[in-house]
This record gives structure tokens, sequence and C-alpha cells, in this order.
């Protein structure tokens, strides 16, 4: 794999090759949807993280799955490598074109709402749609997905998403993340064939069952950062808008109450929309200035306004059995929280710079010590606030399970000199997670994914280079990217 973060242009290729590589790609899509101009290239070397990656010799913008096909196709003809992008706002270098003889697919062009079922209860789009258009085109007809978009749904795509296996809190306990929505997919795969998966494999099947036909593999391309296919459609689940809400926050003093206390909601199907954790007495002073090693921010969504108020009553006893308490004011901080849900980390970043994250999946008994990890690696060794730095951590429970999506963030402002030293702290601490407690990354990218199959069992990381292998002979998609 080749990469360097200083955003020089590592192309050997020569004039001729890219001219061949434009006008090839011109016949595709035509040639106001092609670029080489080097102020645009420059527009696609930074995603959300610290990362800059050297310029494209082209970027691309598809409006068709076909014309998706078209450009693989020749891409495994001529011999240069594809990477997909879609809004750009992947933390850890998804969308960003790493390797010489690259090309970049822009996705956003393929930005079409397809089909809403009322039938199915499922919606159908291009997956360059932007996740805040697809909610505001669903809330017209009193429609929402589960899980309606990550922290960056002003900008994040659909299929980013599903390609980085997103979560976040908006609706995470109760649906799970990007990918449990997912009932069909429409894929090109690396060679230019043109797939579909779950029920829709079958032509006069339709777009309703995610596991039949021979399997679930549409599983395989969630996650997988696009390596072994473009996802150029999505059919996902639908439920209604939510009529009833009720916003809960709570302070334990001791971790084992607060662990309790998830475990009581989990056993008794008690389940909220979003059940999030403030982890650790430094995230709980900060939000509510009280001491205690954990809180919970605890948003319930329902149809019945009876059915919300059996549930309040019901947390709030389970918190209350467990030594809980609930300082004043603190459900109407929690409503504020949720209720700006897809600016909270814009918010963050305006106050303290630009963030790296480093989220990943632990069990809900590790977070204890993911906290303590974390606030010593950032705070201690690495002294991030001395240097003008600001760190915090999040958590949140996934799919009605004790699994917790656990996200440090470290801010830092956007200068050469400051974004080199957070890089190399943002990737020492990726690296020391994944043997100190065993981080599992949710979504990938090229820094994980360079820290993390060292670590794992090599018969897992020889199955994912022979699935690469049959699907992508000519290692022309996203290489690098997982394996």
């Amino acid at each position: 794999m080749t990469y360097q973060p200083t955003g020089e242009n590592m192309k050997n290729s020569n004039d001729k090759f890219v001219t061949e590589v434009v006008e090839n790609l011109s016949k595709i899509v035509g040639k106001e949807r092609v670029t080489s101009n080097l102020i645009d290239l420059h527009s696609y070397v930074r995603d959300a993280s610290p990362l800059e990656a050297p310029l494209p010799m082209a970027v691309v913008k598809p409006l068709t799955t076909e014309e998706v096909s078209k450009i693989l196709k020749l891409a495994n003809e001529m011999k240069f490598r594809v990477f997909v992008r879609g809004g750009g706002t992947s933390a850890g270098g998804g969308g960003l074109a790493f390797m010489e003889n690259s090309i970049l697919i822009d996705m956003t062009a393929m930005n079409k709402i397809l089909e809403i079922s009322e039938a199915n209860m499922s919606v159908t789009v291009q997956t360059g749609v932007i996740w805040s258009t697809l909610n505001k085109e669903l809330a017209k007809h009193g429609y929402r997905v589960p899980f309606w978009g990550p922290e960056s749904a002003y900008g994040a795509t659909v299929g980013g998403s599903l390609a980085l296996a997103s979560m976040s809190s908006q609706g995470v306990t109760e649906a799970g993340g990007t990918y449990n929505q997912v009932i069909t997919l429409e894929v090109v795969l690396p060679t230019g064939e043109v797939i579909r998966t779950g029920s829709d494999s079958l032509p006069n099947g339709g777009r309703f069952a995610r596991v039949c036909n021979g399997g679930d593999y549409a599983g395989i391309f969630l996650g997988s950062m696009g390596v072994f296919g473009v996802i150029t459609e999505a059919t996902l689940k639908l439920e209604c808008l939510p009529t009833a809400q009720k916003c809960i926050g709570v302070v334990f003093k001791k971790w084992k109450q607060g662990i309790d206390f998830v475990y009581k909601i989990l056993r008794s199907k008690t389940i909220p929309k979003s059940l999030n954790i403030n982890p650790g007495m430094r995230a709980v002073k900060s939000s509510y200035g009280v001491e205690g090693e954990c809180a919970f921010r605890i948003i319930l969504e329902e149809m019945n306004e009876k059915i919300a108020d059996i549930k309040e009553q019901l947390i709030r006893s389970y918190a209350k059995e467990l030594g809980g308490f609930f300082p004043d004011g603190i459900d109407e901080k929690v409503k504020e929280w949720w209720d700006g849900m897809f600016f909270r980390l814009v918010k963050g970043e305006k106050k303290y710079g630009f963030a790296a994250h480093a989220c990943h999946r632990i069990p809900l008994q590790k977070l204890p010590i993911a906290v303590k990890e974390a606030e010593h690696y950032f705070l201690e060794v690495h002294r991030v606030e001395e240097r003008g730095m600001h760190f915090s951590v999040g958590c949140y429970v996934s799919e009605q399970r004790p699994a917790c999506g656990f996200y440090p963030f470290l801010y830092y402002r956007d200068e050469p000199e400051t974004r080199k030293i957070a890089l190399e702290i943002w990737e020492g601490w990726i690296a020391h997670a994944i043997k100190a407690y065993g981080a599992c990354p949710y979504w990938m990218g090229i820094v994980w994914s360079r820290n993390l199959l060292p670590n794992l069992r090599p018969e897992y990381v020889g199955f994912l280079k022979r699935l690469k292998r049959a699907l992508d002979p000519n290692n022309v998609l996203n290489p690098g990217m997982l394996v």
C-alpha cells in the first residue's frame, strides 16, 4: 500500500495516459462530468480526518448504475485504480485516492429518491442522496428510516454510510446502525458486473426481504469500505414518525450501577430509541456539573403516549432502584442534546477545531476500561489539552444488546504542524486500543486497516484476501481500504 500524508501528487502516470483516461471517461459520462483540473482535484484530497491524500488523475461524477459499470470496466481494461467518494465526511480516509494511477468516482450526482413503498414500508434510493434530503422527503409522507443518519447527516450520503457501516445515537439502540436498515442493494462489482441482493435477485421477487435466495450477500458490502463493490442503489426500512417523546437523564455514582441499569433495560425489553452514555467522571462533570462515574441520556419515541408514559415510569423506577439520581434540569439538557443531533459535532468543531474520530465497538462490560485507557493515553501520556487540543469521549448502546459504540474525539486546529501531531496521536491511539482491550472498528479506512489487519486472526484475513481476489482480480477498486 502506498501512502503519504503530505498531499503531494504521487502519480507516475504520464500526461498521455491521463489524457487517454479522461477522454475515455468523457465518452461514458460526458465532458462536463469529468475533471482533471488541478483546482478541482485539490478539493478531493481531504475528508473529515487528519489525513491528506495525493491528487487523483481525474474525478468523474456518474448519474447512473450503467455509467458506474462502464467506468469500472474501463479501469480493468486500462489498469488504473478507482476510489469511491460520497459526501467526503468519512473520519478515517474513506473516499480518498491513496494510490498512484487513480481516479475518484464522486457519487453525489446519483441522488434520486426512486420509490417510497407504503406496501413494503421501504424507500429505494440512489446512494449519492444526502441523509438530510432523504429525511426531509420521507417526513412529508410521515416516515423515517429507523436509523436516520450519522452525525454528519447534512453532508453524508446514504452510500458512504453503508460502506462505512455508520452508527451514532440517532435510533441505534432500538434499530441498529445503517447496515441494519438495509433490505436489498444494487451493487456494481469491481469487474463492472451489476448484481442485486436479497429478494431483488429474483426478477419478479421485489424489494422486500434481505435474507433469501441463497443467503445474506448484502452484508458483504456493508462496512467493507467499498472494496468488494460500489453500492449504487439501496432499499431501506421505514417506520412511522413518532407522536410521543420522552427525554430522561440520570446519573450514577458508580460504574456498576450504570451497567446494571443498561442490563435491566435490555432484559426487560423496555428498549428506548436511544440509550446514550456519558462515560467517566470527566464526561459527567462537563455535561451536568455533578459527580458520577457515568450518566445516561434516554430517548423514548413512540406512536402512543400511553406506551411512552409506561416506558418512562419503568425506566425511572429502574434507575432509582439502582441508586441513580436526576439532577435539576437534566431532562431539558437531554432534550436539547437530542434536538441538536445533527449539529452536535459541528458545534464542537466550531469551538475546538477539527475532530479526529476513533469510533469503535466494544462490549458494555469493557466500557470502564476503555474510558480509563483513553483518558490516560490522551490526557496523561500525550497531554493533548496542554498542546491546545481538546479531548472528549462518548458512547451509545446499540442493537438492543450490551454492545456499545465508543467514540473518543481529539479536536485540533487545522494547521499543518498541529494536524501532523494530531495524526500521530490519533493513529497511535487506534493501534493502542486494538491491543489494549480489543477495539473493533465498525467503519474502517486506511489507518484502521493498516493497524487492524496484523492483529486479526490470519484465517480471517486470508478469507478477506481470497474474496477480494475473486471479486476484483485486477485490484482496481478501493485498494488498501480494507485489504
